[in-house]
């Protein structure tokens, strides 16, 4: 089993403390040096708003400073992972307070971002298309709603105003009746919801996700360096559901990270530099410092990092 070399690893960490944001910086030493989750808060911190919501550049693309439903559903994401600790608990119970008052009626989830967004820079796909009332993202409801009722769900004691129960009924019988899956992303916030779940909804959506990962997925490794869903977009660690990806391919996109950092000693944003040449450039750089930290977790989930 191919595993990645002591000095590569430090290559990488080396490149996360060059490119990436404090916040990528302070993951990395809590995942690989044993830091507390103090440093983690005070990083997130500086992305919430008084509103409760997330904004102000923590999903990198858009530099929106207000809040938005998608960067607060990254906030709780990171959140969710230290939700033992006191302070997390409070953020959490506040970014909840906002998805609650952002919840559109008539879509029965939100919207992934306010028309605001296109004041502030922003990567062509989050603009906001004033005669759909949405961007191209909201195309797919799953995105970030799925993931949102996850955290909802997981959270419930701190939701007053929504029925959770029948939010996640609504999100199980509207991927239940896909027949074509066409993003990637919504599927990843369906996998979030699924983590989430008991047992008797996770059989619902298990087969359909497992329909949308076989549809979606790439699995050529000469088609890689482009943006496209590869194995371990859908299979997160050893432990977790395959959703029907074989061990063959998890371990065949597992070796092509450790080929990617061993040639480069980090990872580049795979849909390019062109959108990042003006106001969005430092976005370039915090990219780089993300997706080589996700890989070097991804590597220490499924025991490929040399001890």
């Amino acid at each position: 089993m191919k595993r990645l070399k002591k000095d590569v690893f430090i290559q990488a960490k080396e490149s996360i403390m060059e490119f990436g944001r404090p916040l990528e910086k302070t993951l990395f030493k809590h995942y690989f040096e044993e830091a507390s989750g103090d440093s983690i808060i005070q990083d997130l911190k500086k992305f919430q708003n008084d509103d409760g919501g997330f904004g102000h550049g923590l999903e990198s693309d858009f530099r929106l400073p207000y809040s938005s439903p998608m960067a607060t559903s990254v906030g709780v994401r990171h959140l969710s992972e230290i939700d033992d600790h006191p302070e997390a608990k409070v953020m959490i119970k506040k970014a909840l307070g906002y998805l609650e008052k952002s919840f559109d009626d008539k879509r029965n989830g939100w919207f992934a971002v306010p028309k605001e967004v296109n004041d502030f820079p922003h990567a062509p796909w989050w603009q906001y298309n004033h005669e759909e009332g949405m961007t191209v993202i909201d195309r797919s409801w799953g995105n970030p709603s799925a993931e949102i009722i996850a955290y909802l769900y997981k959270y419930k004691e701190y939701v007053e105003k929504l029925d959770v129960d029948d939010l996640v009924e609504y999100a199980l019988k509207s991927i239940e009746k896909k027949e074509s899956f066409q993003s990637e992303h919504e599927i990843y916030c369906y996998i979030k919801l699924y983590e989430t779940l008991p047992d008797q909804h996770r059989k619902r959506l298990e087969v359909k996700i497992a329909e949308a990962v076989d549809q979606l997925i790439v699995y050529d490794d000469e088609k890689w360096w482009d943006y496209v869903p590869k194995p371990l977009d859908f299979v997160k660690d050893s432990m977790a559901n395959p959703f029907g990806v074989l061990e063959e391919k998890v371990n065949n996109h597992l070796n092509y990270t450790i080929k990617e950092l061993e040639k480069e000693g980090k990872v580049f944003p795979p849909w390019g530099e062109e959108f990042y040449l003006t106001d969005l450039k430092i976005a370039y750089h915090e990219w780089i410092g993300e997706l080589t930290l996700k890989a070097l977790m991804s590597l220490d989930k499924f025991h490929r990092l040399e001890k």
